[in-house]
């Protein structure tokens, strides 16, 4: 029915239109349509009818619902020939088994994702489980790295205190010969000491904190007041043991109040890294010896006071030396008391031994220290392009001309001598 009704006639007008220059009238091209010879209709619907009773046999469609049924039990047992059993009894049979494969599917699904789960569980329990063993032997590790910190720290400090016996060992026999030394020198001291630099190691403790936080170290000066308090009698004279437990007890107690400063966007343990460096760090504390006068330190002398203790010291400690001294204006920034009372005996007893060559312009150094021999240079006058001519006169005091000319330049001349003996009332 369908050939006749949709194809033969497409298959008609397909050969109208390749033909079209035939000049056929529509009349003439009916003649070319397809006829069956027999009741062509009758014999399809008699065909298609036995078609569906076959297939309704095959199928086994059931008129009444189907009875519940096991679903565990087989609809078709194993023996059965398949092509023999209805479409409908085979659907049923491949749909029950559908469903226990299904469930099995989930059950298998359900089986995987709970292995997943409790595996992930097994293993997050192993790392809580290592991480409470962790957390139960911290605090061992932590006072074992503390005391292996503070041992370390006290090793360094070992190295300070044994570097500051050496230098007393060392400079005992200056200290010894100043000690037994009179006059000026008695009034001198010598010192091995430790030097503390508390301000710089404070300032970088403070470069490390936000000190615009609210807190015990909020601006500076803070932390240097503590430091001062609790430290610098144990890193001044302290041995050892005594710096290094004083610098536990100073962590200890100022931990908490560290912390409340730890800058913003900082990681803390970086941060605590470099904390930690800083508080036990030793570059502020050196080793270093001084002279002190009086009491007071040689650097913060006059320079005449600093000149003449540093030039009794020379001649103090170089008893033993008897190689020529050479020594440029002594007198320099001294007042002629001084020179007299401490420098001329000194050269007198140093002269002994040795040979002393002095430039001066003082006369108590030539007349007084009975110099041997004195040398006299006279600068002639300028000459152009030229350097100056000098002349030297030289000779004893008891030598007359030696004499005039001390007198002369040292004294301002006779005339300028008795004057002042004169105003000050001395006899000559």
């Amino acid at each position: 029915m369908d050939f006749r009704a949709r194809e033969a006639t497409e298959h008609l007008a397909d050969l109208m239109q390749r033909r079209e220059e035939t000049g056929l009238s529509k009349q003439d091209w009916d003649q070319f349509k397809l006829d069956f010879a027999g009741d062509v209709d009758a014999l399809l619907e008699t065909r298609l009818g036995e078609a569906r009773r076959v297939v309704v046999a095959a199928e086994g469609v059931q008129t009444t619902p189907e009875p519940a049924t096991d679903p565990n039990v087989a609809l078709i047992s194993d023996a059965a020939i398949l092509s023999d059993q209805t479409l409908a009894l085979l659907e049923r049979e491949f749909n029950r088994l559908k469903n226990l494969v299904g469930i099995d599917v989930q059950n298998a699904k359900r089986y995987a994702n709970l292995s997943e789960k409790i595996t992930k569980a097994d293993s997050g329990l192993k790392k809580v489980m290592q991480q409470i063993e962790r957390a139960k032997a911290s605090d061992a590790k932590i006072k074992e790295l503390v005391e292996a910190r503070r041992a370390a720290y006290a090793q360094i400090f070992t190295g300070i205190v044994e570097e500051e016996a050496e230098l007393a060992s060392l400079y005992a026999p200056i200290k010894e010969r100043i000690e037994q030394a009179g006059g000026s020198l008695s009034k001198l001291s010598f010192s091995v000491r430790r030097a503390v630099d508390i301000g710089k190691w404070a300032a970088k403790g403070e470069s490390l904190l936000d000190l615009r936080k609210t807190g015990p170290f909020r601006g500076r000066g803070e932390l240097q007041k503590r430091a001062t308090e609790k430290l610098f009698s144990a890193w001044s004279t302290g041995n050892a043991a005594t710096a290094a437990g004083a610098l536990l007890e100073f962590v200890k107690a100022n931990e908490a109040d560290l912390r409340a400063h730890i800058p913003d966007g900082d990681v803390f343990r970086s941060w605590a890294r470099d904390v930690s460096d800083w508080l036990y760090s030793t570059e502020h504390i050196s080793v270093g010896y001084g002279l002190q006068y009086d009491g007071v330190d040689i650097e913060q002398l006059s320079p005449g006071t600093r000149g003449i203790v540093l030039l009794l010291l020379y001649l103090a400690i170089d008893a033993e030396d008897d190689r020529p001294l050479i020594i440029d204006q002594p007198e320099e920034n001294l007042d002629p008391q001084s020179i007299f009372q401490e420098l001329v005996n000194r050269f007198r007893e140093a002269k002994k031994r040795r040979q002393i060559i002095i430039v001066t312009h003082n006369a108590n150094l030539v007349v007084n220290t009975d110099a041997e021999q004195v040398i006299v240079a006279t600068c002639g006058p300028h000459r152009p392009s030229q350097l100056p001519e000098i002349s030297y006169v030289s000779g004893s005091l008891e030598n007359p001309i030696i004499r005039k000319h001390v007198c002369d330049i040292l004294e301002g001349g006779e005339l300028a001598f008795k004057e002042r003996a004169k105003r000050l009332r001395v006899a000559i």
